[in-house]
């Protein structure tokens, strides 16, 4: 996978964990998807930190990035 697909995941696993981590507090359990979740998440923007020369993506480039991700799902057809 290239980087901008690993980031795009990353960003769209923490609202994932969000949800999961309010519907946990709301039936009063413990929030085990939703750490992991999160923790998948970080290591993701770990991994991309450490292993791209120009670090982590800005977070203003997401639309853009989802956008070419749509787009080169589509191309895949």
């Amino acid at each position: 996978m290239d980087f901008e697909t690993l980031y795009l995941l990353g960003v769209y696993l923490l609202p994932l964990a969000f949800v999961s981590f309010v519907g946990a507090w709301a039936s009063n359990r413990r929030p085990v998807v939703a750490g992991l979740l999160a923790a998948m998440a970080i290591a993701i923007f770990g991994y991309i930190h450490t292993m791209r020369e120009d670090g982590l993506f800005d977070w203003r480039e997401i639309p853009e990035l989802t956008v070419m991700l749509i787009a080169r799902v589509i191309a895949l057809f």
